[in-house]
């Protein structure tokens, strides 16, 4: 039951995308598919639960091969190109700008994949929040067939479950996840995380080689994959790297919507978004960023019904979530400060740390250093055509709001040093995949690697025809 289930998870993600549009490419639909399936499987499991209906086998599998059939009836009769476009994606003609760069990264990239995805199903979870939070709950929830109803919810059973920054309050897309295969009959929870990084860098893939064809896009996935925290958090841990897949990818669709004004890329953006608050709470920053941005853009061009139809995709689940948790009783103690103040050393602790976070290539790698040089070898194009500006705005937007998130905490449940040394550094794995999709993507070297395969392509063609 377990393929069985995870079939119906990826072909709902992948006919999702495709009936947002036929015109992406189908390494991106494929790449999609498993991160926009988990995320409906769980948004899916919140409604079954909420009418009381348990999340034991047969009504999981039932509501997921309901919501497949819908996308299908939607594709077959209100796509009607959809099986011509798919014939195209996969004809011999996509594989024209094959050189031997490409090649190279891309093996590369399957070797070291092969080896990470080999580790995290081998090894069993062992960070702190996925043993007493994600993993705990999952578990339990796959045995108890609930999620608002579970016995560790119960204070008499779990006292102290509603103090500060508790379990009962985390976002419950990863543990659903984990309920969700465990009640499939998987013997690990870890083929989530080892699946979601997986397609997380074949849709990676798939969008920088929009903006910087196969070869560019070949190098950013390689270098993405090969950061220290990044390889290191995606073989080991379970959570901070799944909320990384849905935060980047929403903010790099989101860009793409500013290059072509594609309204398939907006709607995208809004899914994404959507999963990213179901990944974690602080995952509010890139969507109040990403919300913000678009709507100056609609308010500019005076073109608001993108804007909604977005927004509407990325509230509606935090809008769910909300409702739930407060029908439900799960609610913690606040852990902000709800009043405006002025702490000038907090406020200078969390900057100083945030900044030697940056700074750190024991983490990053070249990830801060490379993107530095790409923002100074692009500042021309930025200035004078704007390239990429948007992008750098939701990263430097994101980055503001989460400063003043952690400056707003109230850490009397912990000493602040404690939550910046576990909290800010799983707050910038999002930005690794931004970071290196703008600095192989922004016009400067995107055009390198575009003259690259030219004449790669043409040196080949020359030889084969002499």
């Amino acid at each position: 039951m377990l393929y069985f289930g995870l079939f119906l998870t990826i072909a709902s993600g992948f006919v999702f995308v495709h009936c947002l549009s036929v015109k992406f490419t189908l390494i991106e639909k494929a790449g999609l598919s498993f991160p926009l399936g988990m995320a409906f499987t769980c948004f899916l499991m919140l409604l079954l639960d909420q009418v009381n209906i348990p999340l034991t086998l047969a009504p999981l599998l039932a509501s997921q091969a309901f919501l497949l059939a819908g996308l299908c009836l939607f594709v077959y009769f209100c796509r009607k190109d959809a099986w011509v476009s798919l014939r195209e994606s996969v004809s011999p003609s996509s594989l024209k700008d094959v050189n031997l760069v490409w090649l190279l990264f891309i093996l590369m990239t399957v070797y070291v994949e092969y080896m990470n995805f080999s580790k995290c199903m081998y090894f069993p979870p062992s960070d702190r929040d996925s043993l007493s939070g994600f993993e705990t709950i999952g578990y339990i929830a796959s045995q108890e067939h609930t999620f608002k109803g579970l016995s560790i919810f119960d204070e008499s059973y779990m006292p102290g479950i509603h103090g500060p920054a508790s379990t009962i309050t985390y976002a419950p897309l990863v543990q659903l996840c984990y309920a969700y295969v465990y009640t499939l009959g998987a013997e690990t929870s870890k083929i989530v995380p080892a699946l979601m990084y997986l397609f997380f860098l074949l849709a990676f893939y798939g969008a920088a080689s929009r903006a910087a064809g196969k070869t560019g896009a070949s190098v950013a996935t390689f270098f993405v994959l090969l950061t220290p925290e990044m390889l290191g958090f995606s073989s080991l841990s379970m959570t901070n790297v799944i909320h990384a897949v849905f935060a980047s990818l929403s903010v790099i669709y989101m860009s793409h919507w500013f290059k072509t004004g594609e309204k398939k890329d907006l709607l995208l953006c809004g899914a994404l978004l959507g999963g990213n608050i179901l990944c974690r709470t602080e995952g509010i920053v890139f969507t109040a960023a990403v919300l913000l941005l678009l709507f100056i853009d609609a308010f500019r061009s005076k073109r608001y019904r993108g804007f909604v139809q977005a927004s509407l995709w990325a509230l509606v689940p935090l809008v769910v979530w909300t409702l739930y948790r407060k029908m439900n009783g799960l609610y913690a103690e606040s852990i902000a400060v709800t009043h405006p103040f002025w702490d000038a050393e907090k406020a200078g602790v969390i900057v100083s740390y945030m900044w030697g976070l940056y700074k750190n290539t024991l983490y990053y790698g070249w990830t801060f250093n490379v993107f530095l040089i790409a923002f100074l070898a692009n500042l021309w194009f930025l200035i004078r055509k704007k390239d990429s500006l948007y992008l750098l705005l939701a990263i430097g937007l994101s980055s503001l709001f989460y400063i003043l998130i952690l400056y707003q905490v109230d850490y009397k449940w912990d000493t602040m040093h404690n939550v910046l040394s576990y909290s800010a550094k799983r707050f910038l794995f999002c930005f690794i995949p931004m970071i290196w999709y703008f600095s192989l993507t922004c016009h400067a070297v995107s055009a390198l690697f575009r003259r690259m395969e030219r004449f790669l392509l043409l040196r080949y063609f020359s030889r084969r025809t002499k």
